[in-house]
């Protein structure tokens, strides 16, 4: 008799006090959620292993374990060294992984680098998708903590009261994809010499840059982050132009 060890990864939805309303509607988000994750199949997302109970009052999601953390840390590793030519693959297996979500009609809506998880070999693989659409759309009170804000597209946060977004967006996941290109390619993120969500929130008011002047950063490189920055939604790129872009990119950016 044989038995077969897998390491996994569990996470339980948390959410505030819920009515059984409110808690019956999430249930049905979720399950919707579970469905989508489970029809997706991509070598840059992360595969979906099913459910399991026991771990809070709504069902704990299952998927594969990533030991290398997520790209965050992955990229603050002291023994990470990173060439030109792997921080521009990694970028493009991010977009890639993106592009299919997109082609699928699926919004990332929480594309972080907390969020994008790095595989034994390197390569990343997109989480956590979709349920952040299911916190903000179930909890009147939901809020960015101070991490997920720096990467919020503009329009989520800048809103007048009867024109509220509520989800994600493709383009709101391009201005996230900007702060990821940002952080790969400089290793800042965006508003990092902001440390508390209130200032980043308050930048984005005052339409300040996810970045200053005290980062070097190649023309090429920056005027692309910009289109995915910009407040006008139609400017910026989509997960083509971004592929297109970081294939054709010199590697000194130049």
């Amino acid at each position: 008799m044989y038995s077969l060890w897998l390491q996994v990864a569990v996470k339980s939805p948390r959410f505030g006090d819920l009515s059984e309303t409110e808690a019956t509607k999430i249930n049905k988000s979720i399950d919707r959620e579970i469905h989508v994750w489970g029809m997706l199949e991509h070598q840059y997302v992360l595969p979906f292993y099913g459910t399991v109970e026991g771990f809070g009052r709504f069902r704990a999601l299952v998927s594969p374990w990533m030991r290398n953390g997520n790209l965050n840390s992955y990229l603050n590793r002291p023994d990470m060294t990173l060439t030109m030519t792997d921080k521009l693959c990694i970028l493009k297996q991010i977009t890639e992984g993106l592009k299919y979500l997109h082609d699928k009609n699926v919004i990332h809506g929480d594309l972080t680098s907390n969020n994008v998880l790095i595989a034994d070999d390197g390569s990343p693989r997109l989480a956590d998708f979709g349920i952040s659409n299911i916190v903000k759309q179930s909890n009147s009170t939901f809020s960015y903590h101070t991490g997920a804000v720096r990467w919020v597209a503009p329009e989520f946060i800048i809103t007048q009261e009867d024109q509220t977004i509520q989800c994600g967006t493709k383009s709101s996941d391009m201005y996230a994809l900007g702060g990821i290109m940002l952080q790969v390619l400089y290793g800042k993120q965006p508003y990092w010499w902001l440390k508390n969500a209130v200032h980043v929130v308050s930048a984005k008011f005052k339409d300040l840059e996810p970045i200053n002047d005290s980062l070097q950063i190649q023309p090429t490189h920056l005027d692309f982050m910009r289109r995915c920055w910009s407040p006008n939604t139609e400017v910026r790129p989509s997960v083509d132009d971004v592929l297109n872009f970081l294939q054709e990119v010199p590697l000194n950016g130049s």
